[in-house]
């Protein structure tokens, strides 16, 4: 991957973002200060204001660019927000090959490294080579009705079965591989990449994956039968679940995308042949970064309820 001045850096921010907002458009002139060219992409202007001064403003550093022609110009990625908005510019650029960095504008952050008050220099010292590159795996799923996909979509940490809002429990048969393995009521069902373990799956007592592992994790959302517990699978796994019983479930992807299943349909999970690739600073730790985002060797009374909210969207934005 070329290091070099004057290549391509494309800039994501929060959906809705506004266009002098102080932090993208500080990393923007840090970019061009360091003679990259820079594509922020349009997908974060929301309002016909934020349009218009897309349309009108003159930008010396950057140009707004939509995403098909990111995809085509861009060398890296800087993501600028909580995990919410990593996990979906990742699926928005799951199908090319651009590296991702991402800059923490959130609470936790498990997928943003770089801290709002070290951006200078560590993401320049990123960019030009000075990282840790690390391949993620998504999780490809599908619906299927009497046979026919109907649904397909595309997930970095989890796809979750999940029971609707009217009450009652989402009823569920696990086969893997072709092979049965349990009949599940539960509230919902958690099918996890290793990213993934730190999010739901980490909220609902399933076990912490390091992302370096291929592997699938299988977690049950407040069983019926207590004995229905986590399970870690081989990377290679087909999971197919078919819903058997309940109203209004839903699947959701990220839980950020949410789709519909009836009974009879069948999800059918397993991992993306295409991985994606994300660029930590040179100095990353994995097991530094649970400590400091866990509170991992703290005292009980010293972070009581920091830990809140890891269920809220996936991972704590």
């Amino acid at each position: 991957m070329p290091k070099q001045k004057g290549m391509c850096i494309a800039v994501f921010a929060k959906h809705g973002a506004s266009p002098k907002q102080a932090i993208w458009r500080s990393v923007v002139d840090l970019l061009a200060a360091n003679a990259f060219n820079v594509l922020v992409c349009d997908s974060m202007l929301s309002s016909n204001a934020n349009r218009k001064i897309k349309t009108e403003d003159n930008h010396p550093n950057f140009e707004f660019a939509s995403l098909e022609l990111i995809k085509k110009k861009a060398k890296i990625a800087v993501i600028i927000g909580g995990d919410g908005t990593f996990l979906g510019t990742a699926r928005e650029l799951a199908d090319c090959n651009i590296p991702l960095i991402g800059i923490n504008q959130g609470r936790l952050g498990f997928l943003t490294d770089i801290r709002l008050d070290d951006i200078d220099p560590t993401l320049i010292d990123t960019i030009k080579g000075q990282s840790v590159a690390e391949n993620r795996a998504y999780l490809q799923g599908e619906i299927l009705r009497q046979g026919k996909v109907v649904e397909n979509h595309i997930a970095l940490n989890d796809i979750v079965i999940s029971r609707g809002i009217v009450g009652g429990m989402v009823e569920l048969r696990v086969e893997v591989d072709g092979t049965f393995m349990y009949d599940l009521r539960a509230d919902g069902l958690i099918v996890s990449t290793p990213t993934g373990s730190t999010a739901y799956a980490l909220s609902a007592d399933g076990p912490i994956l390091h992302p370096s592992l291929a592997g699938l994790l299988i977690v049950p959302v407040a069983p019926h039968a207590l004995t229905n517990r986590p399970i870690a699978l081989p990377q290679h796994s087909t999971i197919d679940i078919i819903v058997t019983g309940g109203k209004q479930t839903g699947v959701h992807f990220d839980m950020q995308f949410n789709g519909r299943a009836k009974v009879g349909d069948q999800i059918r999970i397993k991992v993306s042949p295409r991985p994606i690739q994300l660029l930590h600073p040179v100095r990353y730790d994995y097991f530094a970064m649970l400590r400091q985002k866990l509170h991992w060797s703290a005292s009980p009374t010293e972070a009581p309820n920091r830990t809140r909210g890891l269920r809220d969207s996936g991972h704590a934005k």
